[in-house]
C-alpha cells in the first residue's frame, strides 16, 4: 500500500508541474465505479476473476473566454483526473493512473447533464507478467503502463446549488503498447457514479466583440509522416527492436469540426524479422527473413481541437507476406500543430484489440 501511494503522489506531482501558469480549478468530482473486464482473448480467461471496482478524482477548469474554439464547442471543461481500480483479481491486481482530459457538453447549454470526458495518461500496475510468480497474467507484461478513458455522463440524480450527483458509464483501458509483452491489454466497461462540487461560480466574460470563425479550406491537402519507435513481437522476452513507418496520405476539411483521411502506410518492423525466424525454426516454416515489411491502407477523421486533433484511423494490410495478429489494424493519438506545414503526432497502432507500437511522428503538410 506504500508503493501505491507514493506511486499516486509522483504521478500527481508530475502531472501538476507540468502547468506553466496557475491553474484555478471551479469544480471537483469524484466518482466511484464497478466494472466488467473484457475478455477480448482466450489467455485472459484465467486472469479475470470477476467485477472490478475503483474511483476517479477528477479536477476541472473552464475557460470563459469568448474564443473560437469555445464557441464551436461550448465551453469544455479540462483538467486533471486521478484512478484507482482494483480488478478483483489476484492475477491482475490494481492500478494507478494520471490523467489530462476533457470534458465536452453535448448539448448548447453551459449546465447540460449529457457530456463525453476522455483522458489519456499514464499508469502504474501492481502486478504484472512473470514466467514463475505470475504466468496467467497476459494482459499487462510490465508495471509501467499507457492508459485512456471515454466516459459518457447522461443522467443526474441530484442537483444543488453547488453539489450534483452524476451518473454514467465509462470505458477503461491500460496497456504497455507492446514494450514489453505478454500484453493483451486490459479493457473494463463500467458504470459509474459521481459527486460534483463546484467551487466557484461560473461567470462569463462579456462579449465585447463578436469572434467569427474562418471560412473553411476547402482544398484537398496532401501529407507525408515519418514515424518511429521501438517494441517487442508476440514472443515473450525475444527483445525490443526499432521499427519505422512511413505515411502518405490526403486530407480534406468537411466542417468546422473535422477533417477525414484517407493514405497509405509502409511498415518496417524489425522486430519482425527475428520473429519470422524464430517461428521457420520451430514450426518448418520456409518464410523469407528478410521479406518482412509491410504496406497498408486506410481511412481516418481528425477532430480539430485549435492547434490539437485527435486523430481515429482504421486500415488493411495489402502486402503482407507474413501473417502476424492481423490485416486489420487502427491508429488512435494526438496530432499537434508546429506551424503552417509542420506537424507532430504521438499515435498508438493496434491490430485488432492487441496494441503493437506507441509512434512518435514528424510530419509535413503541403
Amino acid at each position: 500500500m506504500k508503493n501505491l501511494i507514493l506511486t499516486f503522489f509522483l504521478l500527481f506531482t508530475v502531472l501538476v508541474s507540468a502547468q506553466t501558469d496557475a491553474i484555478k480549478y471551479n469544480n471537483i468530482q469524484t466518482e466511484f465505479f464497478f466494472g466488467i473486464p473484457i475478455e477480448h482473448d482466450k489467455k485472459l480467461k484465467n486472469a479475470i476473476d470477476g467485477n472490478s471496482y475503483g474511483i476517479l478524482l477528477s479536477f476541472n477548469k473552464i475557460n470563459t473566454k469568448n474564443t473560437i474554439f469555445n464557441k464551436l464547442y461550448n465551453y469544455p471543461k479540462r483538467g486533471f483526473s486521478f484512478l484507482y481500480q482494483n480488478f478483483n483479481s489476484d492475477v491482475l491486481g490494481e492500478v494507478l493512473g494520471g490523467y489530462r482530459h476533457y470534458n465536452y457538453n453535448l448539448k448548447h447549454t453551459s449546465n447540460s447533464s449529457l457530456k463525453l470526458i476522455s483522458g489519456f495518461g499514464f499508469g502504474y500496475a501492481t502486478k504484472s507478467y512473470d514466467a514463475i510468480s505470475n504466468p496467467k497474467n497476459h494482459a499487462i507484461g510490465s508495471k509501467l503502463l499507457a492508459s485512456a478513458y471515454l466516459k459518457l455522463q447522461f443522467f443526474q440524480l441530484l442537483k444543488k446549488e453547488r453539489l450534483s450527483v452524476n451518473t454514467g458509464i465509462s470505458l477503461i483501458h491500460f496497456s504497455n503498447i507492446a514494450f514489453k509483452n505478454p500484453n493483451l491489454g486490459i479493457n473494463t466497461v463500467n458504470l459509474n457514479i459521481g459527486f460534483n462540487y463546484l467551487l466557484e461560480p461560473i461567470k462569463f466574460e462579456p462579449l465585447q466583440e463578436e469572434t467569427t470563425i474562418n471560412e473553411l479550406d476547402k482544398k484537398v491537402h496532401f501529407n507525408l509522416i515519418l514515424r518511429g519507435g521501438y517494441n517487442e513481437s508476440l514472443e515473450i522476452h525475444s527483445g525490443v527492436f526499432p521499427f519505422y513507418t512511413v505515411t502518405f496520405y490526403a486530407s480534406k476539411t468537411i466542417n468546422k469540426f473535422s477533417d477525414i483521411t484517407f493514405g497509405a502506410d509502409y511498415f518496417k518492423s524489425e522486430f519482425l524479422k527475428n520473429h519470422i525466424k524464430n517461428k521457420n525454426l520451430e514450426e518448418g516454416k520456409s518464410y523469407n527473413e528478410n521479406d518482412y515489411a509491410r504496406v497498408g491502407i486506410f481511412v481516418g477523421h481528425e477532430l480539430i481541437q485549435n492547434n490539437f486533433s485527435f486523430i481515429s484511423q482504421i486500415g488493411y494490410t495489402v502486402y503482407y507476406p507474413f501473417p502476424y495478429v492481423s490485416r486489420v489494424y487502427e491508429r488512435f493519438g494526438l496530432k499537434y500543430k508546429l506551424g503552417k506545414h509542420l506537424f507532430s503526432e504521438v499515435t498508438m497502432k493496434i491490430n485488432l484489440f492487441r496494441a503493437e507500437a506507441l509512434e512518435i511522428g514528424l510530419g509535413y503538410k503541403f
